[in-house]
C-alpha cells in the first residue's frame, strides 16, 4: 500500500535522479570506451576494408543484375537515366527552335496564333448516338 505520509514524492525523484545518474555515467563510459577504440589505427584498416568489400560487392551485384536484364531484354538503370538526358536535350533544342521560330515571325511582321506546344489535333470522331451506343440493335432481337 502507498504511504500516506507524503515521502512517496521524494521517494520518486530520489529513484528517478538516482536512475538520470546511472544513464549519464553509462554513457559517458560507452563514449569514452568508443572513443578509445574508434581511435586506434587497427579500427580505421577494419572500417576501410569493410568499405572496400562492401564496394565490391555493390559492384558485383549491379553487374550481375545488369547481366540479368539484358538477358530479357529489360532496361537498365544506366539505359533509363540515358534516355532522360537524351529527352532533356531534345527538349532543349526543341525550345530553342520554338524562340527562333517566334523571333523569326516577329521580324517578318507574323503574329502566331499559338505557340507550337498549344496546337492540338481535331476531333473528328463523334460520340455515338442512340440505340447504337447501349449495344442493342432493333434486329438483335427475335420474334
Amino acid at each position: 500500500m502507498p504511504e500516506t505520509n507524503g515521502n512517496t514524492g521524494t521517494a520518486r525523484a530520489d529513484a528517478m535522479q538516482i536512475w538520470r545518474n546511472w544513464l549519464q555515467e553509462t554513457e559517458r563510459q560507452w563514449n569514452s570506451f568508443f572513443n578509445q577504440v574508434m581511435g586506434t589505427d587497427a579500427f580505421s584498416r577494419v572500417a576501410g576494408n569493410y568499405t572496400e568489400a562492401y564496394a565490391v560487392v555493390q559492384r558485383s551485384l549491379n553487374q550481375g543484375m545488369e547481366r540479368y536484364l539484358n538477358t530479357f531484354n529489360l532496361p537498365t538503370h544506366s539505359d533509363v537515366v540515358e534516355l532522360g538526358e537524351r529527352l532533356h536535350n531534345i527538349e532543349e533544342r526543341l525550345g530553342s527552335l520554338e524562340a527562333n521560330i517566334k523571333t523569326l515571325a516577329e521580324a517578318s511582321g507574323v503574329t502566331p496564333t499559338a505557340p507550337v506546344t498549344q496546337l492540338r489535333p481535331r476531333r473528328t470522331r463523334q460520340p455515338r448516338t442512340g440505340a447504337r451506343s447501349s449495344g442493342r440493335s432493333s434486329n438483335s432481337n427475335p420474334s
